[in-house]
């Protein structure tokens, strides 16, 4: 793994791809070393990489979705330019596909129930379709943070699929500066089309990244449940949220990486057993 970036996880499987050359892109169980190599995607630029499920599963799809800002008179933003790009092993090339959207950006996308849902940066969430054919359809699902707190600018948004269930973790953003400062989870209820807010996660750890996440069982893993853990890039320390007391603990577990490192960092979670 030397030399390579992971660009996605899904049930131990790593995307990863060279960092010094677009001909080595793989798909790599670093547990049983088995590995697919797929189409390089060289002038492909992306916000989000998803793997939708492990190679052997027929679905098994990569998706890259990049959003590009569309610049109008005297420099504003009137829109987005969203691409998708997706590669399933049946096909020799990658797919692209543009849609522009007014005003808005997709935020965070996830593969659930076999479907890949999305959200957007409205807080909509957004069901998308590969196959037979491409389209993107709003569920009615949109996000309404009642109460919410003004000072609050952004969100860094996820979306995690946690045995059998959907969730959105929200971090909030102080206003000065782009660091979080608090969380918010919910839980999608399909049959009411809302989001129901969670105030405890139980036993559920929960962790997110720039442009990856992961969950696990506390119990299983040797951790606290009910917590949240994230990092930021270009950073070595590992944030821990406590979702009961609404604390955030700050550790260092990485203290011989260099403090000028210039990497993402991205979770995955492997099948040891």
């Amino acid at each position: 793994m030397r030399g390579k970036r992971i660009c996605a996880t899904y049930q131990g499987w790593l995307v990863l791809k060279n960092l010094y050359s677009s001909a080595d892109c793989i798909l790599f169980n670093p547990v049983s070393l088995q590995k697919f190599e797929f189409p390089s995607w060289e002038t492909t630029p992306y916000h989000i990489c998803l793997l939708t499920s492990p190679p052997e599963q027929p679905n098994c799809t990569i998706l890259l979705i990049g959003n590009k800002r569309i610049i109008g008179k005297y420099y504003t933003i009137e829109g987005f330019k969203v691409s998708f790009t997706f590669w399933h092993p049946k096909n020799d090339n990658w797919i692209r596909k543009e849609i522009n959207f007014r005003e808005k950006k997709i935020n965070a996308a996830t593969c659930f129930n076999g479907k890949i849902y999305m959200l957007d940066s409205l807080q909509n969430l957004l069901l998308l379709e590969l196959e037979p054919e491409f389209g993107i359809r709003d569920v009615g699902v949109r996000m309404l943070r009642e109460g919410a707190d003004k000072e609050v600018i952004g969100f860094k948004s996820t979306l995690i699929e946690s045995d059998g269930e959907l969730f959105a973790v929200l971090g909030l953003c102080h206003p000065d500066f782009d660091q979080i400062f608090d969380f918010e989870i919910y839980r999608l209820n399909l049959d009411e089309k809302v989001w129901e807010i969670v105030e405890n996660t139980g036993d559920r750890v929960f962790f997110v990244g720039s442009d990856s996440c992961a969950w696990c069982w506390g119990s299983e893993a040797g951790i606290k449940g009910n917590t949240i853990y994230f990092a930021y890039e270009n950073d070595r320390c590992l944030y821990e949220f406590d979702v009961e007391e609404k604390s955030i603990t700050v550790t260092s577990p990485f203290p011989n990486v260099k403090n000028n490192w210039d990497y993402t960092a991205r979770w995955a979670l492997l099948a040891l057993v």
